[in-house]
């Protein structure tokens, strides 16, 4: 079986993509792959209960049986441009994964409508230290691209259908290396009043975080680098 790997696992199983010695028959669920990969690679065990599996660009449970010739990968916890697309209603979506800058004011332009009164706007920025880690020059993000992408799409039509009062949904994640300073997420929303702008910017933001497979890695003055979300600490 054939298997996509992302952020700090492909680190620690030597690339990105593995070969595990399991079937390609559909008889294969997710709980058989965790379990053979951990006989084999003893060394990301500990890592593999924080790790979830996509089957055909969707998460999978533990039992769910592996079509045969499926896409699967796994996925290291995730760290959290399009055009602008009209639903049927009107409502504007813009979502995507850009290379830096992202387009702040464009993006906010695509979203105007005269029925909007109100714009909530997040912009995620990088800082120059974690919370145990110091001297933060740069972080590097990568992603699930297909299955990043289509999650952005996703949670923008949740929000809308979430929250009726709204007039556009914006999602955009910055790729690549950003120094300090740069702004790695936007997530924006309009709608008439502010109360309903302000809610569905936050919702729409924690389930970006939780749920877009964008990994991050965080690099020091000094060379020290560590993937987001991996429990063993900084790199040797």
């Amino acid at each position: 079986m054939h298997v996509r790997v992302f952020g700090g696992l492909a680190d620690h199983l030597g690339g990105t993509h593995v070969e595990v010695a399991l079937p390609d028959d559909g008889t294969v669920t997710v709980a058989d792959l965790l379990s053979e990969l951990s006989r084999h690679h003893p060394g990301v065990s500990t890592l593999l209960p924080a790790v979830s599996v996509a089957v055909d660009l969707e998460i999978a449970e533990g039992s769910r049986t592996i079509p045969a010739g499926a896409e699967v990968a796994l996925l290291p916890p995730v760290a959290g441009g399009a055009d602008a697309a009209e639903g049927g209603d009107g409502r504007v979506v813009v979502t995507g994964l850009a290379a830096p800058p992202l387009d702040i004011a464009g993006t906010l332009a695509k979203l105007a409508t005269p029925t909007a009164g109100a714009t909530a706007l997040f912009l995620g920025t990088v800082r120059d230290h974690a919370p145990d880690l110091p001297d933060v020059v740069r972080l590097e993000y990568s992603a699930y691209e297909p299955m990043a992408e289509r999650e952005l799409e996703r949670i923008a039509r949740e929000t809308i259908t979430a929250h009726p009062a709204v007039t556009g949904v914006a999602l955009l994640h910055a790729l690549g290396d950003l120094p300090v300073g740069a702004h790695t997420v936007l997530v924006a929303c309009t709608s008439p009043h502010r109360g309903e702008a302000f809610a569905a910017c936050r919702e729409a933001l924690e389930e970006l975080k939780s749920r877009v497979p964008v990994f991050k890695r965080e690099v020091t003055a000094d060379g020290t680098d560590r993937w987001v979300g991996l429990s063993e600490g900084p790199a040797g």
